[in-house]
């Protein structure tokens, strides 16, 4: 059917065919609450019929183009295939055109937006897509779409490294978003921009925002609070406030532990092995590590987040770093050599990549004594795969260093 003929435009009873398109549309809306329940789309019949709905419509289909087809992207992200969804947004934007629906070009360009944004070498196309949406969005008067598109600005500003054109986004679309009194979104786009202000190295201004948030249960909502609490444990850690920074992260791990979103649980054990790291339980650090590296490898976090298994490693090779002798810092010079080849091309690292990096190198350099010795060995990890690199860490787990 066109854009204008839509499965509701009769009342019922309506025909066979239409029935059948109002109920997958019923099914896309049930999908799209998949933050709350990943591990039923990972069962064997979960992943069947994952494969059934992205097997059922085509890119650029009309119906994809609009609500609730547009939840059709969910499906095809579970999947994983990532050069499949690229090709889905293409054509769902190259529809829009088509059919000159321009609320749903505005749409597809924000959430093809929010996709490239993670991938560093596509950030440029990331910001062509939100400033498009987002003056169709205002052209519309539509103030929810504006701070939609100006947070996947904001996002592709980050990864791009311009933290202050990102404040100004996520400023921006705070006050459209508190202007239609969406206060839980008003309080996550805080919680974006206290994080670039953390890049910034406006730490006290962070923490004040991140406290106020998580503080404001009723109007923070689901999806905030663990994003500030996140946060809020980057910028305690950053400042040596260790056991306030785990609370944080404990607290986050709670919520999840009931909501099942694995990506997030995937953020919450890395942070911790940073943590452990800085407390100096290396073992806890290893732990932590590996488990968060093993998530960040699931397709949907590598979809979202492609440079986490690289962070992970390199909490993982200061853990080995820590264990003492030359063999486990020889280890984590391989791995830190790995990692700088996992990066993805062109990411632009964090602050806390940043240090963490410095310090797992200081440390391995360290116990070896001998930059000879941790150069070889760096120069050896360059060829190692993930799964070599993996192993060569879960070998540790059963040998804890003295304490």
């Amino acid at each position: 059917p066109s854009f204008s003929e839509r499965p509701t435009d009769r009342p019922p009873p309506m025909d066979d065919e239409q029935l059948a398109e109002a109920r997958r549309g019923v099914s896309l809306i049930q999908l799209a609450g998949v933050d709350n329940a990943i591990s039923a789309w990972s069962t064997p019949e979960g992943k069947a019929r994952l494969r059934i709905i992205a097997d059922t419509y085509r890119p650029g289909m009309p119906q994809t183009c609009r609500m609730p087809g547009t939840f059709w992207l969910f499906a095809i992200m579970l999947t994983g295939d990532l050069e499949q969804l690229y090709a889905v947004l293409d054509e769902t934007v190259r529809a829009s055109r088509v059919h000159g629906a321009e609320w749903e070009l505005g749409s597809a360009l924000h959430t093809r937006a929010n996709l490239l944004a993670n991938s560093p070498e596509r950030v440029a196309d990331a910001l062509a897509d939100a400033d498009e949406s987002l003056r169709i969005y205002i052209r519309l008067g539509d103030d929810w779409g504006a701070a939609e598109a100006l947070s996947a600005r904001g996002e592709a500003n980050e990864r791009a490294g311009d933290f202050t054109a990102a404040l100004d986004d996520y400023r921006a679309a705070v006050e459209y978003a508190r202007k239609i009194g969406a206060q839980s979104q008003a309080a996550l786009l805080r919680a974006r921009y206290a994080g670039s202000l953390i890049e910034l190295d406006r730490f006290p201004e962070a923490e004040a925002i991140l406290r106020e948030v998580t503080e404001n249960g009723r109007e923070t909502g689901h999806e905030a609070a663990p994003m500030a609490r996140m946060f809020l444990g980057f910028v305690l850690g950053l400042q040596g406030r260790v056991d306030e920074a785990r609370q944080q992260a404990y607290r986050v791990r709670e919520d999840f532990s009931s909501r099942d979103v694995a990506i997030f649980g995937g953020f919450v054990h890395g942070v911790l092995a940073w943590l452990d790291n800085l407390d100096g339980d290396h073992f806890a650090a290893l732990e932590n590590g590996l488990t968060a590296l093993e998530s960040s490898r699931e397709p949907l976090s590598m979809m979202v987040a492609p440079q986490m298994p690289s962070a992970h490693l390199t909490a993982i090779a200061q853990a080995l770093a820590g264990f003492g002798g030359a063999d486990a810092a020889k280890d984590a010079a391989r791995l830190l050599a790995f990692q700088a080849v996992l990066l993805p091309k062109g990411h632009v690292p964090t602050v806390m990549e940043r240090r963490n990096l410095a310090l797992a190198e200081q440390a391995a350099r360290d116990r070896l004594g001998d930059d000879a010795a941790y150069e070889a060995a760096y120069e050896q990890g360059g060829g190692l795969t993930l799964d070599e690199a993996t192993a060569l860490a879960e070998a540790y787990r059963a040998t804890p260093p003295p304490t």
